[in-house]
């Protein structure tokens, strides 16, 4: 499979992954919730990755480049729950558009990647598109711009897109280096070292088996989206991946209202045609 579908199914799975979050997640901590997350992924790469015996030595260079990626992408999981827990969604969440942003000018300086300008074109008509999908009205589709030195949750928010802009570097690095499951499997294990302490002493009442137990579902879905994330990444171009994974924003909206009933904008469907259009430049001509 080549990357654009690897990065489609990621987007869809991702999707289903946050249907499952709001279904069953509902008694759980933000906090527990993210490390039973990468507790259970850490498991079920983990065997299979013993099942197809991939082993590769771990060398010093790697080493640095795994540890990198962890502690950023804990950071900013921490700071992408505190974010959602805190702040206004249709403020925060148009923040995450700004990913593919940042690897535009990211990617060139760490991993030599250049796109063509109409690729360029490309994504950057799915950030714009994702941007609108999030907004209510036309009245209001400056105000996340506005609010990100007012509002501590929005700030917060474009500081893990611009996390995860830098970090997805480091996990093309890792992924070459190695492969998608060696990769996935190491960083998700020491992702999950590092958010244990967060998630045992936030609220140590919440931290039982049978709450764990719901996490199982939802890192099913994360598996396979971080699997097909990493294996994209390693033949085609970062932001290209990132900015097709964005269409999961769409995908989510489209669960929300066909299966919860949920009601949608004439913005958001506005929006989710501009990205739609996005991702089609960018496959045929990117």
């Amino acid at each position: 499979m080549n990357w654009f579908v690897l990065a489609l199914i990621s987007s869809i799975t991702l999707s289903l992954r946050e249907w499952i979050v709001k279904r069953s997640g509902k008694e759980i901590s933000s906090a527990l919730m993210s490390w039973g997350l990468n507790f259970f992924m850490f498991i079920i790469i983990l065997c299979i990755n013993i099942a197809f015996s991939n082993y590769h030595d771990i060398t010093l260079s790697y080493a640095k480049i795994l540890i990198m990626a962890a502690i950023l992408d804990s950071l900013a999981a921490l700071l992408y729950l505190s974010a959602i827990k805190n702040g206004e969604l249709s403020k925060v969440i148009p923040m995450l558009c700004f990913i593919p942003v940042v690897q535009l000018f990211v990617t060139p300086i760490l991993i030599h990647e250049n796109l063509s300008l109409i690729g360029v074109l490309g994504v950057l008509v799915v950030v714009f598109g994702s941007y609108i999908l999030n907004m209510e009205s036309w009245d209001g589709i400056f105000s996340p711009i506005q609010s990100i030195f007012k509002d501590k949750s929005v700030m917060m928010m474009l500081a893990v897109a611009c996390i995860w802009g830098v970090s997805s570097s480091f996990h093309k690095i890792g992924v070459k280096q190695t492969n998608a499951l060696f990769w996935g499997v190491t960083e998700i294990g020491l992702i999950t070292l590092f958010l244990f302490p967060f998630a045992f002493w936030s609220k140590k009442k919440q931290f039982s088996m049978s709450k764990l137990k719901k996490t199982i579902w939802p890192a099913v879905f994360s598996t396979m989206t971080v699997l097909s994330y990493y294996a994209a990444i390693s033949c085609g171009p970062v932001a290209y991946v990132s900015s097709v994974r964005r269409l999961g924003v769409l995908f989510t909206m489209m669960i929300g209202v066909l299966i919860l009933n949920e009601k949608t904008y004439r913005l958001s469907f506005i929006g989710g045609l501009i990205m739609i259009l996005g991702a089609c430049i960018i496959s045929l001509f990117g």
